[in-house]
């Protein structure tokens, strides 16, 4: 007999403006004054730049993109940007398009008032990676309860996915080691994953690889079978690549349905590869006042 198990909440949370109910009257706008005034009263009060940052942009706690509001989009924009920080650029094959974002740059956005969800890494990541171009993108924002969102990519039409994921590094752990532990694949994939049941997780795969830029990496190939809440099941496969950055396994993991991987396989290939995670200080907020 095979065990279901429960998955963990999904890490996609990306919070959205309240809207104003239909026939209801607006509340008055607020002056660029009183929005100055109050993000300084926050930073006066000992709260942090982030809250300001959040109250600057909404002050009823509205969605506020933070540090990736003005990230770089094409190319040669993002090539530029990676390689002023020190890092190699991003070349972009026809079919895709590159993304660059932060994660970490601020605390996590507490669950219900008092929790806040510890991360995995232990201090700000820059991620860049390519995805498949028309997938609809994902990056975590900021507001005065804190950053949440993931980073990611994905085809909710098709069932495509690519999406970020962490889980802390095992003591003592080396990408060799965990190469032959496939059972901490099985639980860092589930926590990239929705509130759904599932089965038969499996890892069939782990290569070690390095990437040309000298990147060392784990691909792994997996599977597993969804049932959803509609009461169907469905079969999807998926591969992934990690590395270690900031104390912690960090990755991208990329799936869709088994009637399409032979289909996508070699696009989530591209997605995995071009995958990679640096350490780095918390970026300037610019554009504060």
């Amino acid at each position: 007999m095979i065990a279901l198990l429960t998955l963990p909440s999904s890490l996609l949370v990306n919070p959205t403006p309240p809207s104003t109910a239909a026939g209801a009257t607006p509340g008055p706008a607020i002056s660029r004054r009183a929005v100055v005034q109050g993000a300084g009263a926050l930073l006066a009060a000992g709260g942090s730049p982030y809250a300001a940052l959040a109250y600057a942009g909404g002050v009823d706690g509205s969605d506020v993109r933070g540090a990736n509001a003005k990230m770089p989009k094409g190319e040669k924009e993002v090539s530029k940007f990676l390689q002023n920080l020190g890092f190699p650029g991003l070349k972009v094959p026809n079919g895709f398009s590159p993304l660059a974002a932060y994660i970490g740059s601020a605390t996590p956005a507490n669950i219900d008032g008092i929790k806040v969800k510890d991360r995995a890494f232990s201090s700000t990541l820059l991620v860049r990676m390519l995805y498949p171009s028309g997938w609809l993108v994902e990056t975590p924002s900021i507001t005065d309860n804190g950053e949440s969102g993931n980073i990611g990519a994905n085809n909710y039409g098709k069932g495509d996915s690519a999406n970020f994921a962490a889980s802390p590094l095992p003591a003592g752990g080396s990408l060799e080691s965990l190469s032959k532990n496939k059972e901490f694949f099985k639980s860092y994939l589930s926590s990239q994953m929705s509130n759904d049941v599932y089965e038969d997780v499996k890892i069939k795969k782990i290569r070690p690889v390095t990437q040309a830029d000298g990147t060392e990496m784990l691909l792994l190939d997996f599977s597993y079978t969804l049932l959803t809440r509609a009461g169907f099941t469905v079969e999807r496969k998926g591969v992934a690549s990690v590395l270690i950055a900031s104390d912690a396994v960090v990755g991208i993991v990329t799936a869709t349905t088994a009637l399409r991987f032979k289909e996508m396989q070699d696009q989530l290939n591209t997605v995995c590869d071009s995958f990679r995670a640096y350490k780095v200080k918390p970026p300037a907020l610019d554009g504060l006042i």
